[in-house]
């Protein structure tokens, strides 16, 4: 069985810790069990792990999620880039066809699912009774869906025509309104945790149908020839043969502020101090100190890109109220570690001053590249690494100062975990103008 994991998002739901690059399954604010705090992706990899699942795990994004999934789950990460963002149904074509040009049988059974699902380990054990489905029947959809706690309109719903373990499918519900969730529940409708399973050749036929190629290589250059749409609007409402299997454990939709504080074993995370408040969460990932006193049902969330304070029962309408937001996300997961912009100054002749501070992981490098239209100045705070401008290389230590010209190609080899601040002087401090040097480097800067 392979699975296609999808990661996307668009990051508003969870701000000021998500953006576009930083979406909610990045963020770590969950304990580990460990006395560390992990990501939903890290969560939902150690799960698959534990259940010898990960090898067979393909993850589907974008590529400005790609340094971040690299950096959580590590370099052995199968990952699927998309030429495009768009939606889940696209994402799931993409991914068939990666498989099928990686000669997976099309008999093979392909399970989609969400890379942020937060559920117990016991969720995974039902893969293999759904994988034994897929192989008895040929040209049908398997679903899994969650015994509902209570009505809510948060999510979409499943009717069974059954109270079976398995059963096909009556209907489906999309995010109804509670009063209407009372009575499909009354039905026996079950939560849609979003996972569909089935033979491979049956996305191929969806790709054959749409005279779109079944190879990923073929696939990619046509990818916005396919509509942007949910695969439950494209397929699973349209199929003629849909089952569903009945999970009653734990499951959830960590994707508002109110659900994913539910989950945190602390109050506080960072620089807080929290008095007299009850049912109330604070997160600081600023360097300065943050007092809470007689709050109540609050949630306070900071970073360097803004502040949230708001009541838990109205974050799930966040998104509304950043609709029009597009601003330049100041922290960023990388392949070789983290980049957060700490200082941003428009100066007086137009340009732009930009600080940073970046941590650069022991034996990770930045690709070997210059910038067309941006000075640079890194100051060495902690470790040591080869530095190489031009073509030169020499050590730095902590309170070396490096200048780089714009045109000017450099790189820097960490030979334990480095700390710096890079200063840039440029004309659009939103424009990405690294440019890469043909190099052994063959990485991303």
């Amino acid at each position: 069985m392979k699975l296609l994991l999808l990661s996307g998002g668009s990051g508003k739901r969870l701000w000021p810790l998500s953006n576009d690059i930083n979406s909610k399954q990045f963020i770590r604010l969950l304990d580990d069990g460990k006395g560390s705090k992990q990501s939903m992706i890290e969560r939902v990899f150690s799960q698959l792990s534990d259940m010898q699942l990960d090898r067979d795990a393909f993850i589907l994004t974008n590529a400005l999620q790609r340094d971040a999934i690299v950096y959580q789950i590590g370099t052995d990460a199968n990952i699927i880039t998309e030429p495009s963002r768009r939606d889940t149904f696209p994402a799931i074509m993409l991914g068939a066809s990666y498989l099928n040009e990686q000669r997976v049988d099309p008999d093979e059974t392909v399970l989609v699912m969400p890379v942020d699902a937060y559920v117990d380990l016991r969720f995974f054990e039902y893969f293999p009774q759904v994988e034994q489905a897929v192989q008895a029947s040929d040209d049908a959809l398997h679903l899994i869906g969650v015994t509902p706690l209570h009505p809510t309109s948060k999510y979409g719903y499943i009717v069974p025509n059954e109270t079976a373990q398995v059963s096909s499918v009556r209907l489906f519900q999309e995010k109804p309104s509670v009063n209407v969730a009372e009575q499909l529940i009354e039905q026996g409708a079950l939560w849609n945790c979003g996972i569909f399973a089935c033979k491979l050749h049956l996305l191929l036929d969806e790709l054959t149908e749409r005279n779109l190629p079944t190879f990923y290589s073929d696939l990619t250059s046509r990818y916005d020839e396919l509509a942007k749409t949910s695969f439950d609007y494209a397929v699973v409402e349209h199929a003629k043969s849909v089952f569903v299997h009945r999970y009653d454990g734990d499951w959830k939709d960590l994707g508002t502020w109110n659900t994913l504080t539910e989950e945190m074993t602390a109050t506080t995370h960072g620089q807080v101090d929290l008095f007299q408040s009850t049912n109330t969460h604070i997160i600081n990932e600023l360097n300065l100190p943050l007092i809470g006193i007689g709050l109540e049902d609050l949630v306070v969330a900071v970073n360097a890109d803004g502040i949230l304070v708001s009541t838990k029962e109205a974050t799930p309408q966040l998104k509304d109220y950043l609709a029009s937001s597009d601003d330049y996300p100041k922290f960023k997961w990388k392949r070789w570690g983290q980049s957060e912009v700490i200082h941003h100054e428009t100066l007086a002749d137009g340009n732009h001053s930009v600080t940073r501070r970046m941590l650069v992981q022991a034996g990770k490098e930045l690709s070997y590249h210059y910038h067309e239209e941006t000075d640079t100045i890194w100051t060495m705070l902690q470790g040591t690494a080869t530095v190489t401008i031009d073509g030169q290389s020499f050590e730095s230590k902590p309170t070396d100062v490096i200048s780089i010209q714009r045109g000017v190609a450099h790189t820097l080899t960490a030979h334990e975990d480095v700390v710096l601040i890079e200063v840039q002087y440029s004309n659009d401090w939103t424009l990405d103008d690294a440019c890469p040097v043909p190099s052994p480097l063959d990485k991303q800067y």
